[in-house]
């Protein structure tokens, strides 16, 4: 710290070695062990390096992406001049979404907000990241890192308006007149004042951390422990993701196992189905051969035989007419629908 320190050097006792070693505190170490479980050496390195070199002024005009975010507030209040509660029952069938920030953030303190931005977008875009227009981040190109900035509100003892004596005064005198009539004003006992205090919140489950103005140091002076808590939230946000991820995955093979063996089984019967078939087909041919034994009629025989050999599956022949046996379906069945086909040929 630059200060004379020489009559503070006291001789060394006697000792072994004249070399003495101290453990400091190596901010990258502190880094590396922050957001260790990236499990990306080259990524951690970048955030290391971009934060070492990281400097902000003031001074300087505001980035683009944060001017822009800016004219949107502005543009909200131009349009929404009325009172903010209304925006509760505006919100459910309007399309139109009120920025980020506005309802935790007094007016007085919105140029901090928007420097505190700065610094968030100017570093999230040196490490690649990617910011939207309404301050979304969304770290590995994948995952949303939800967070929130409010400004701390005291509470302070009310102090009753003009308007609100004058009600209470009305109130008075209709207690000596009629007090069954008489109506109480409602009069709130407390003010909750902005401070001008900030707070930046990381909202995501399980891990709700967060980082505020103290006397030893506000937000802009905490800046790289806030970029490491946006990494730290963004892993707890990706590993949600990629057990969720791992989850759907199971389930979609699950469900394709039990879809594969449905149709494994489904084709099993099939095959079951035309092995019957075929058998009875064989039974029936072998019968319809001892008939044709049994006729006289040379040519009738014949044609008796070649439907046995049209039938029998050891055979399989292919009919002039009927074509080839399809053993997928029983024969009368096979038949009708021959018949049907025939019949919806003639119409």
């Amino acid at each position: 710290m630059n200060r004379d320190v020489s009559d503070l050097i006291k001789p060394l006792p006697a000792a072994e070695t004249d070399i003495i070693y101290f453990q400091i505190n190596d901010k990258n170490n502190h880094i590396k062990n922050e957001i260790k479980e990236l499990n990306d050496p080259l990524k951690i390195e970048q955030i290391e390096q971009v934060l070492g070199e990281f400097k902000y002024s003031p001074k300087k005009p505001l980035s683009s992406k944060v001017r822009n975010f800016k004219k949107s507030i502005q543009s909200w209040k131009k349009n929404h001049p009325y009172n903010d509660r209304s925006y509760e029952w505006y919100k459910w069938y309007s399309d139109e979404h009120k920025p980020k920030f506005m309802d935790d953030i007094s007016s007085k303190e919105l140029p901090r907000l928007y420097r505190l931005l700065d610094r968030i977008y100017l570093i999230f875009d040196q490490l690649g990241e990617e910011v939207k227009d309404d301050f979304t981040i969304i770290i590995g190109g994948k995952d949303e890192v939800p967070f929130s900035i409010s400004e701390y509100k005291d509470s302070v003892k009310h102090k009753i308006t003009k308007e609100e004596q004058a009600e209470l005064d009305e109130y008075e005198k209709d207690q000596m007149i009629n007090p069954d009539l008489a109506f109480k004003p409602r009069i709130r006992k407390y003010d909750h004042p902005y401070n001008g205090k900030f707070k930046i919140k990381f909202d995501g489950y399980p891990y709700h951390a967060y980082i505020r103005d103290t006397n030893k140091g506000k937000l802009e002076d905490k800046i790289s422990q806030i970029i490491i808590e946006f990494y730290k939230e963004y892993i707890c946000v990706r590993n949600e993701r990629l057990a969720r991820e791992e989850a759907e995955q199971k389930e979609k093979e699950e469900k394709e196992k039990k879809i594969q063996r449905a149709e494994c089984i489904n084709a099993e019967k099939k095959k079951v189905q035309k092995l019957i078939t075929e058998a009875r087909d064989y039974k029936i041919s072998m019968q319809i051969r001892e008939y044709a034994n049994t006729v006289e009629d040379s040519k009738y025989r014949k044609w008796i035989l070649q439907k046995a050999s049209w039938l029998d599956p050891t055979v399989h022949k292919e009919d002039k007419i009927l074509g080839m046996r399809d053993y997928s379906k029983d024969l009368k069945e096979y038949l009708k629908d021959l018949q049907e086909i025939e019949n919806d040929r003639y119409w």
